[in-house]
């Protein structure tokens, strides 16, 4: 499995609780840590979690008297199931006193010998992800409908870009053949030009 991760602030907030709130991913899961100032205390605190960043649901309610006025206390939730493939966006409130800003992270988890390509049917430009953990050489070839190869690149990250101006509207077909292990996945892609 593959994982990615891409995070943001989605909207800046002052905040007088926090002194810091962050978001990783590691194989589908999300980790959010904060930090409550000291000085600073609250009656519970509620993760919400959103694949939009307007409409939340609660997945944790934290119960009890958060913070202290002596130091600054940590936290850390982990998130066992966000939305795969997808954005994340998140936000903790705290005792109804004030809310974090909302945070936004993309979780993509491939399986082995999958791909995703992300939106298909292209129409501007599309990321097709891959497994490749060890950071091999990888070789994209994609084909036209006589089986000749009309494109190619390679890299050692676990994703290509596929821009739809480098090819005409139609059905195409592609591999991705690792170097190492000489593993090689193939797809198809439709490509829709305007």
């Amino acid at each position: 499995m593959i994982s990615l991760s891409i995070a943001f602030v989605f909207s800046a907030k002052s905040q007088t609780i926090l002194s810091d709130f962050d978001i990783d991913q590691s194989n589908g899961k999300v980790l959010l840590a904060w930090t409550i100032k000291s000085g600073s205390i609250c009656n519970g605190m509620q993760i919400y979690r959103s694949k939009d960043s307007i409409d939340f649901v609660l997945i944790e309610d934290i119960q009890g008297v958060c913070g202290s006025l002596s130091s600054p206390v940590s936290y850390t939730y982990t998130d066992q199931t966000p939305l795969l493939n997808n954005y994340n966006y998140y936000k903790i409130n705290f005792g109804g006193l004030e809310e974090s800003n909302i945070l936004g992270i993309e979780v993509i988890n491939i399986l082995s010998n999958s791909y995703l390509l992300k939106p298909n049917p292209i129409t501007g430009a599309s990321d097709l992800y891959f497994e490749n953990d060890n950071q091999s050489e990888v070789v994209l070839k994609v084909f036209d409908d006589f089986g000749d190869v009309i494109y190619r690149e390679e890299t050692q990250a676990n994703k290509f870009i596929l821009d739809s101006t480098s090819f005409s509207s139609g059905m195409y077909y592609f591999s991705l053949e690792n170097k190492t292990t000489r593993n090689v996945i193939n797809g198809k892609a439709v490509i829709l030009n305007q």
